[in-house]
């Protein structure tokens, strides 16, 4: 963005020394600087409102990046969160979640993925899910207002859903959407342990 600072009508050569100068030159020089620094000022308050931040966070308000190249960063993973029966998780919250599933068989420790990425843009996250005592769980990802899609060969979540046979263990699943979760994807990557 080209600034707006016009500093080319400030006669840096006034006043001329020795000589009487006109007075209204002192006068309209003063304007147009104070008018530069106006401008200044505008510009400045503009840029510390947009600009990024290297101290404090910062929300693109879901603008683009665009020929951007990634070094040294992570994803956002939130503290573990136990949860039982039907819960919402919040994909702007973070997008690697840990779950501690609390319902026992033969209830389902339901989730609901909220707050997708916006339009024109696909949502990521990863859920690592397990259970808070020794007794098997079951698991869900379910929508309220689509479709969860799976692999059914990978991960069913018909009847009461994904079984954790193994107490122990930390079940972790890949799930995305491409359309604000009215189709919701979930693949299964493993349990590890």
């Amino acid at each position: 963005m080209a600034s707006n600072i016009n500093y080319t009508n400030i006669d840096e050569n006034y006043p001329v020394a020795g000589q009487d100068n006109d007075s209204q030159g002192f006068r309209d020089n003063f304007q147009n600087i104070k008018t530069a620094l106006n401008t200044a000022a505008t510009e400045i308050t503009s840029l510390q409102g947009d600009t990024p931040s290297l101290t404090s966070e910062n929300d693109f308000t879901d603008k683009k990046l665009k020929k951007a190249i990634f070094e040294d960063t992570a994803w956002s993973a939130p503290s573990a969160e136990t949860i039982s029966t039907e819960t919402n998780v919040d994909y702007t919250a973070g997008h690697y979640r840990r779950l501690i599933l609390t319902a026992e068989k033969n209830d389902s420790n339901n989730v609901v993925i909220t707050n997708w990425a916006p339009s024109e843009s696909a949502g990521h996250m990863i859920l690592e899910v397990r259970s808070n005592n020794s007794n098997q769980k079951f698991f869900k990802v379910i929508s309220s207002s689509g479709s969860v899609l799976t692999d059914t060969s990978n991960v069913d979540f018909s009847g009461s859903g994904f079984d954790l046979t193994d107490a122990s263990a930390k079940y972790v699943f890949q799930v995305w959407s491409p359309d604000q979760g009215a189709n919701v994807f979930v693949y299964y990557l493993g349990a590890f342990k």
